[in-house]
């Protein structure tokens, strides 16, 4: 193509570059009625305002009891340095 067929072509994409540019990607005006939202209140029950106070339950970490890990740290930790979980147990 020559030099002056490019020019035209190249004026032609930077003028619809510039015209998408200027179109807003939303209208400033509502187009429909406004929805209204329902706003739920939070419950005040016993407990007051702040939520706080249900009876919590802890879960053991593991299920093995105090004695049958005395007995596996004893096993494992023979001839380890005396550090860490071994600490106590290298005896």
């Amino acid at each position: 193509m020559k030099k002056s067929a490019i020019q035209p072509v190249l004026a032609l994409v930077v003028a619809a570059v510039m015209l998408m540019g200027s179109f807003p990607a939303q209208s400033a005006e509502p187009t429909g009625k406004p929805v209204k939202t329902k706003v739920k209140k939070k419950a005040v029950g016993k407990t007051g305002a702040t939520g706080h106070g249900g009876k919590v339950t802890l879960l053991r970490g593991s299920e093995e009891t105090a004695q049958e890990r005395n007995t596996r740290l004893k096993r494992e930790c023979k001839g380890r340095v005396n550090a860490g979980a071994c600490e106590g147990y290298t005896r």
